[in-house]
Parts: structure tokens; sequence; C-alpha cells
């Protein structure tokens, strides 16, 4: 028995047909307790495990409860200290909300920076705050 690959006949082969889906964004931060007070205490994301990756390196999987599987790795290095460094290449990773102004509300309550205050455009409202390092995220509201 012969089987064909799709590369193989002719078609373009993606993952599509594997039904990806997006599960985490991962990212070094510099202060894993600092990160986690913000990611838990303010997005309201839940810790799901720590595990260790040898030389140092550590990662906390973190996961909205009610979106089981999508959330974030927060990812650091017990032995350095310093400040991360954003390349040039990060731009913002987006949350979708029902109600932006109340997001906002709570972003305000733990005292998280703004970067674009509530923005309309088009069929969407936004803002964006960044994380303890510096890491910008957006607020997203669908309007319908």
């Amino acid at each position: 028995m012969t089987t064909t690959s799709a590369a193989d006949s002719g078609k373009a082969s993606t993952l599509a047909a594997l039904k990806p889906r997006l599960l985490h964004v991962a990212y070094h931060v510099s202060n894993i307790e600092r990160a986690k007070a913000f990611y838990v205490g303010a997005l309201g994301l839940k810790e799901q495990m720590t595990i260790p990756l040898g030389n140092g390196m550590q990662e906390v999987i973190l996961a909205f409860p009610d979106a089981p599987g999508a959330g974030v790795i927060l990812m650091w290095n017990t032995q350095a200290g310093a400040d991360r460094v954003h390349g040039d290449g990060y731009s913002r990773f987006v949350l979708q909300v029902s109600d932006v102004e109340a997001a906002m509300k709570v972003m305000a309550e733990h005292k998280t920076p703004v970067v674009t205050p509530i923005t309309a455009a088009g069929p969407f409202k936004y803002a964006m705050v960044k994380d303890p390092d510096g890491y910008v995220i957006e607020l997203l509201q669908m309007m319908r």
C-alpha cells in the first residue's frame, strides 16, 4: 500500500488539516513573583504548573479558568536577575474582553500602566496596558 502526501499530490500542505489551535504565548520575565502577581492577581489567570527546564530555567504555565488550554507561559532564569530587553519584533498580545471599560477599571485598581486609552476602531473598542516587564497587552472588545 502506497500513501501519497499532500505535497506529492500537488496540493499545498499546511497544518490546517491537523486542526491546530494556539494554546499559550511564552516569554521571559525578570521577576517571576511580580509577573505572577500581575497575571494571576490582575488578569485572573490560574497557575497550572511550574516546570524546571534545567540550567536555571523554569517556566510557569498559567491559564484562564473559563478557557482551558489558553494562557501564558512565563519563563525565567533563576540565575539571572537583570531586566529583559525587548526586541523590535514584539508588539503585543491581545485578550478579548466583554467590556473594555470594566477591564480598564480593573487595570486601574492594579495600577497597571496604560499605553493606549480606550479607543474606538470600527467594530472594536480596545485599550493597551503594560505588564510589570513592559510587555504590551491589548484588551479588545468586539462591538456587535
